[in-house]
């Protein structure tokens, strides 16, 4: 699972995370989370939205607050020993593991320890899970348009890509309810792992 921080506003999605690391454990996965060891974009009040005067925060130590899972530092881990990838959402996705999303007038490139992760799963046709923006990672590097949310889906129905090997929910982009973006994580994980059990 690759993390960007913790909190929706300036890491990975909290609630998508957790439940992500729920529904693979319970598919029998064992959960190894990912991410960089470097300063995050910057802090937000997650009371209110705004940014904060702070002091940096490493995205490393930020992701370990999520999980009990031990947290393995990026590029250092050897990805060849992982079957699959999970990227949940929360704007850390696109405001740490790239740059320039959320400043204007700026190019919009990904950082090189997270486009290394994401690479080795899409050319070596490894499934890749997605939750909400998380999906701004994936989709840079493939080189596809981003979506807007959408209404009215079917949690139980994740968005396959046969070809790329890549199985998406829209998470809080498009639901408001937990138990619904739940239920979208365990539609996409039980994609994810049948891949896995293919391969």
């Amino acid at each position: 699972m690759l993390l960007s921080g913790c909190g929706r506003f300036d890491g990975t999605d909290v609630q998508e995370a957790v439940l992500c690391a729920l529904s693979l454990d319970r598919g029998g996965a064992r959960v190894v989370p990912l991410a960089p060891r470097r300063s995050q974009l910057h802090v937000v009040d997650h009371t209110v939205g705004d940014e904060m005067d702070a002091v940096p925060r490493d995205i490393l130590l930020e992701s370990a607050r999520m999980l009990h899972d031990k947290i393995h530092p990026i590029p250092d881990f050897p990805l060849e020993t992982l079957q699959a990838l999970v990227v949940p959402g929360g704007f850390g996705g696109a405001k740490n593991l790239m740059s320039g999303f959320a400043r204007l007038g700026e190019r919009r490139t990904a950082h090189a320890d997270a486009a290394e992760v994401v690479r080795h799963f899409l050319e070596g046709r490894k499934p890749v899970g997605v939750v909400g923006m998380g999906d701004i990672l994936v989709r840079h590097l493939t080189g596809e348009s981003l979506e807007d949310p959408r209404a009215e889906l079917d949690p139980a129905k994740p968005e396959l890509d046969q070809e790329r090997h890549i199985v998406s929910t829209p998470g809080f982009k498009s639901f408001r309810r937990v138990s619904e973006v739940a239920a979208g994580i365990d539609a996409m994980v039980r994609e994810l792992l049948r891949w896995v059990g293919q391969s």
